[in-house]
Protein backbone atom coordinates (compact mmCIF):
# COMPACT_ATOMS: atom_id res chain seq x y z
CA UNK A 1 0.00 0.00 0.00
CA UNK A 2 2.92 2.32 0.56
CA UNK A 3 4.46 1.71 -2.21
CA UNK A 4 1.35 2.64 -4.18
CA UNK A 5 1.10 6.11 -1.91
CA UNK A 6 4.84 6.83 -3.03
CA UNK A 7 4.00 6.00 -6.95
CA UNK A 8 1.10 8.52 -6.80
CA UNK A 9 3.12 10.73 -5.08
CA UNK A 10 5.94 10.78 -7.67
CA UNK A 11 3.40 11.36 -10.58
CA UNK A 12 1.67 14.21 -8.48
CA UNK A 13 5.22 15.90 -8.17
CA UNK A 14 6.07 15.06 -11.62
CA UNK A 15 2.64 16.66 -12.99
CA UNK A 16 3.26 20.00 -10.94
CA UNK A 17 6.77 20.16 -11.88
CA UNK A 18 4.98 19.51 -15.47
CA UNK A 19 2.94 22.72 -14.83
CA UNK A 20 4.89 25.21 -13.71
CA UNK A 21 7.28 24.32 -16.84
CA UNK A 22 4.73 24.84 -19.08
CA UNK A 23 4.00 28.32 -17.16
CA UNK A 24 7.58 29.20 -17.11
CA UNK A 25 8.02 28.35 -20.60
CA UNK A 26 4.47 30.29 -21.73
CA UNK A 27 6.70 32.89 -23.12
CA UNK A 28 8.50 30.40 -25.52
CA UNK A 29 5.12 28.91 -26.91
CA UNK A 30 3.41 32.15 -27.54
CA UNK A 31 6.25 32.98 -30.09
CA UNK A 32 6.79 29.56 -31.14
CA UNK A 33 3.13 29.03 -32.00
CA UNK A 34 0.07 31.29 -31.22
CA UNK A 35 -1.13 33.54 -28.76
CA UNK A 36 -3.58 31.03 -27.80
CA UNK A 37 -1.37 28.25 -27.34
CA UNK A 38 -0.28 30.17 -24.24
CA UNK A 39 -3.68 30.89 -22.86
CA UNK A 40 -4.56 27.09 -23.39
CA UNK A 41 -0.89 25.94 -21.62
CA UNK A 42 -1.43 28.19 -19.07
CA UNK A 43 -4.78 27.58 -18.36
CA UNK A 44 -4.10 23.63 -18.07
CA UNK A 45 -1.07 24.66 -15.95
CA UNK A 46 -3.48 26.36 -13.50
CA UNK A 47 -6.38 23.87 -13.42
CA UNK A 48 -3.43 21.07 -12.42
CA UNK A 49 -1.53 22.65 -10.01
CA UNK A 50 -5.44 23.12 -8.72
CA UNK A 51 -5.70 19.69 -8.91
CA UNK A 52 -2.83 19.33 -6.62
CA UNK A 53 -4.04 22.13 -4.25
CA UNK A 54 -7.51 19.91 -3.93
CA UNK A 55 -4.87 16.87 -3.12
CA UNK A 56 -3.05 18.65 0.07
CA UNK A 57 -3.33 17.48 3.40
CA UNK A 58 -4.41 20.74 5.36
CA UNK A 59 -6.97 22.20 7.99
CA UNK A 60 -9.87 22.51 6.27
CA UNK A 61 -10.62 26.23 6.95
CA UNK A 62 -6.31 26.85 5.55
CA UNK A 63 -6.82 24.79 2.89
CA UNK A 64 -10.25 26.23 1.32
CA UNK A 65 -8.46 29.73 2.40
CA UNK A 66 -5.38 28.18 0.27
CA UNK A 67 -7.46 27.70 -2.80
CA UNK A 68 -9.55 30.98 -2.80
CA UNK A 69 -5.93 32.36 -2.63
CA UNK A 70 -4.56 30.73 -5.40
CA UNK A 71 -7.34 31.24 -7.65
CA UNK A 72 -7.17 34.74 -7.31
CA UNK A 73 -3.82 35.11 -7.58
CA UNK A 74 -3.16 33.13 -10.70
CA UNK A 75 -5.53 34.99 -12.21
CA UNK A 76 -4.30 38.54 -11.63
CA UNK A 77 -0.19 37.13 -12.01
CA UNK A 78 -0.78 34.95 -14.69
CA UNK A 79 -2.92 37.74 -16.81
CA UNK A 80 -0.01 39.87 -16.12
CA UNK A 81 2.59 37.29 -17.04
CA UNK A 82 0.76 36.31 -20.09
CA UNK A 83 0.65 39.82 -21.55
CA UNK A 84 3.97 41.00 -21.10
CA UNK A 85 4.55 38.86 -23.76
CA UNK A 86 2.12 39.34 -26.28
CA UNK A 87 2.68 42.37 -28.77
CA UNK A 88 0.42 45.33 -28.13
CA UNK A 89 -0.25 46.17 -31.81
CA UNK A 90 -1.48 42.33 -32.53
CA UNK A 91 -4.49 42.62 -33.90
CA UNK A 92 -6.64 40.26 -32.00
CA UNK A 93 -5.54 41.66 -28.55
CA UNK A 94 -8.95 42.40 -27.73
CA UNK A 95 -10.03 38.67 -28.09
CA UNK A 96 -7.14 37.16 -26.48
CA UNK A 97 -8.11 39.32 -23.45
CA UNK A 98 -11.71 38.04 -23.66
CA UNK A 99 -10.41 34.25 -23.95
CA UNK A 100 -8.27 34.58 -21.54
CA UNK A 101 -10.47 36.26 -18.90
CA UNK A 102 -12.84 33.63 -19.57
CA UNK A 103 -10.24 30.52 -18.43
CA UNK A 104 -9.17 32.24 -15.57
CA UNK A 105 -12.66 32.81 -14.47
CA UNK A 106 -13.51 29.46 -14.35
CA UNK A 107 -10.21 28.48 -12.45
CA UNK A 108 -11.18 31.61 -10.63
CA UNK A 109 -14.49 30.20 -9.95
CA UNK A 110 -13.73 26.05 -9.63
CA UNK A 111 -10.78 27.56 -6.76
CA UNK A 112 -13.78 29.37 -4.51
CA UNK A 113 -16.57 27.40 -5.21
CA UNK A 114 -13.77 23.89 -3.83
CA UNK A 115 -12.64 26.40 -1.31
CA UNK A 116 -15.69 28.18 -0.37
CA UNK A 117 -17.12 24.64 0.12
CA UNK A 118 -14.56 23.72 2.55
CA UNK A 119 -14.85 26.22 4.67
CA UNK A 120 -18.30 26.07 4.74
CA UNK A 121 -18.51 22.25 6.05
CA UNK A 122 -15.62 23.43 9.21
CA UNK A 123 -18.65 26.27 9.57
CA UNK A 124 -21.05 23.57 9.41
CA UNK A 125 -19.56 21.45 12.00
CA UNK A 126 -18.61 23.94 14.37
CA UNK A 127 -22.20 25.43 14.35
CA UNK A 128 -24.34 25.22 17.24
CA UNK A 129 -27.02 23.71 15.92
CA UNK A 130 -25.16 21.37 14.14
CA UNK A 131 -26.84 17.95 14.51
CA UNK A 132 -24.94 14.79 15.04
CA UNK A 133 -25.51 11.33 13.22
CA UNK A 134 -26.03 8.86 16.14
CA UNK A 135 -25.11 5.70 15.29
CA UNK A 136 -28.17 2.67 15.41
CA UNK A 137 -26.60 0.56 18.38
CA UNK A 138 -29.60 -2.13 18.18
CA UNK A 139 -29.35 -5.10 15.85
CA UNK A 140 -31.95 -6.18 14.05
CA UNK A 141 -32.01 -9.58 13.91
CA UNK A 142 -33.46 -10.81 10.07
CA UNK A 143 -33.03 -14.62 9.90
CA UNK A 144 -36.49 -15.13 10.10
CA UNK A 145 -37.00 -13.00 6.85
CA UNK A 146 -33.81 -14.61 5.16
CA UNK A 147 -34.85 -18.40 6.01
CA UNK A 148 -38.12 -17.38 4.62
CA UNK A 149 -36.43 -15.39 1.36
CA UNK A 150 -34.36 -18.75 0.77
CA UNK A 151 -37.85 -21.44 1.36
CA UNK A 152 -38.99 -18.50 -1.69
CA UNK A 153 -36.06 -19.03 -3.95
CA UNK A 154 -36.09 -22.56 -3.65
CA UNK A 155 -40.18 -22.58 -4.68
CA UNK A 156 -39.58 -20.15 -7.49
CA UNK A 157 -36.51 -22.35 -8.89
CA UNK A 158 -38.58 -25.05 -9.00
CA UNK A 159 -40.96 -23.45 -11.23
CA UNK A 160 -38.39 -21.34 -13.24
CA UNK A 161 -36.65 -25.03 -13.69
CA UNK A 162 -40.29 -27.29 -14.68
CA UNK A 163 -41.23 -23.89 -17.42
CA UNK A 164 -37.61 -24.81 -19.01
CA UNK A 165 -39.20 -27.76 -19.40
CA UNK A 166 -42.17 -27.33 -20.62
CA UNK A 167 -40.85 -24.79 -23.34
CA UNK A 168 -38.15 -27.51 -24.24
CA UNK A 169 -41.14 -30.57 -24.40
CA UNK A 170 -42.75 -27.94 -26.64
CA UNK A 171 -40.43 -26.81 -28.90
CA UNK A 172 -39.30 -30.64 -29.33
CA UNK A 173 -43.04 -31.34 -30.07
CA UNK A 174 -43.11 -28.40 -32.77
CA UNK A 175 -39.94 -29.40 -34.19
CA UNK A 176 -41.73 -33.51 -34.83
CA UNK A 177 -45.02 -31.42 -36.25
CA UNK A 178 -42.38 -29.55 -38.69
CA UNK A 179 -40.42 -31.94 -39.58
CA UNK A 180 -43.44 -34.81 -40.18
CA UNK A 181 -45.14 -31.87 -42.18
CA UNK A 182 -42.77 -31.53 -44.55
CA UNK A 183 -41.70 -34.72 -45.07
CA UNK A 184 -45.68 -36.06 -45.59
Amino acid sequence: MKTKQVVARIILGVVIAAAIFTIVITPWIIKKTTPEMGIYTGSTAGILIFIFLLEVRAGRFPKGMLLISYGVLFQVFFTIYYFQYIDRNNPYIEDLKVQLDLYMQVLLFACAGAGGSIIANYADKSSSDYEQKHPISNTIDNTKHIDRLIENTHKIERKVNLSIIVSLASAVVTAVIAIVLLFK
